[in-house]
């Protein structure tokens, strides 16, 4: 069997240990954009809710739209680190995790006794690849937490737009209300904007309503998936309690597998078997 081993030291055979460390800055950076972005739009959708209810003082039949577009304010900067940190947890499984697997691969080649060595690699690249799987589902998590992020910003801008709209045409009617010969007409108009709004305003929100609506349907799926890797858990004799669990290094019996009565020592040359259980963990292409 082989020596314990330390999972995070670095070997020139750890193909992916700057990438990881590159993506975790790049992460950070794409993070703060993304939350300085959703921080701007967050101050412009509650500028544009306190347009339209200004405009509601100044014309009270508006505050249909008031009621109808409160149902919609959201935490757009929480929305965005949500999206980060679903990121996060996708890249960590995708090139950290493995790296670190294909590092112990590396340095686990050494002083196998029988088959063990096989069912070994085997089973890291099988683990790799179920964390691949997994960091898929992440990505998807992600991908749709930021269309129902994009889903409220787009919801906002137009609504800002309107309320801005709304506002102008309103102080310009409310100088036509002071005169006589024209006041009529003013009210007139004001009633017709409100009808328009209110009804444009609800449209919007019915809009956003059913986007939301079939996102959540794909996320409970994502979540369905994720909680269906509940089976890889051991249970009964299987599991293990890592907390006072001891491996030993000694030879598990006095039997010597036929051709193989000692272990390969750990030589710096080029292990075929190795090479390929590293490339199938950590998805490197080429070579």
């Amino acid at each position: 069997m082989t020596p314990p081993v330390d999972l995070n030291r670095a070997t020139p055979r750890d193909p992916k240990a700057a990438p990881a460390q590159l993506a975790r800055a790049a992460n950070r950076a794409e993070t703060a954009a993304l939350r300085s972005a959703s921080s701007e739009m967050a101050a412009a959708s509650a500028k544009a809710f306190e347009n339209l209810k200004l405009s509601s003082r100044l014309v009270p039949s508006l505050m249909v739209a008031v009621t109808i577009v409160g149902t919609a304010v959201a935490n757009v900067v929480g929305m965005s680190d949500a999206r980060a940190n679903w990121n996060a947890l996708a890249k960590e499984l995708e090139v950290a995790l493995p790296g670190v697997i294909g590092n112990t691969v590396f340095l686990s080649r050494g002083n196998w006794q029988a088959d063990d060595r096989e069912a070994f690699l085997h089973a890291a690249a099988e683990l790799g690849g179920q964390l691949q799987k997994l960091s898929g589902v992440c990505y998807n998590m992600e991908g749709s937490v930021n269309d129902v992020r994009t889903a409220y910003v787009t919801y906002w801008t137009g609504i800002g737009t309107l309320a801005a709209a709304v506002l102008a045409y309103i102080v310009a009617a409310q100088r036509l209300r002071r005169t006589p010969a024209t006041a009529a007409a003013a009210e007139l108009q004001l009633q017709r904007l409100s009808v328009l709004v209110n009804s444009r305003a609800a449209q919007m929100t019915m809009l956003l309503g059913g986007f939301l609506t079939l996102m959540g349907t794909t996320m409970t799926s994502l979540v369905a998936e994720m909680s269906s890797l509940n089976h890889v858990m051991p249970t009964e004799n299987l599991k293990i309690d890592f907390r006072s669990i001891e491996i030993s290094t000694a030879p598990p019996s006095a039997w010597v597998a036929p051709k193989r009565e000692v272990g390969a020592p750990i030589i710096e040359e080029p292990d075929p078997q190795v090479d390929r259980a590293i490339k199938t963990i950590t998805n490197i292409p080429g070579g």
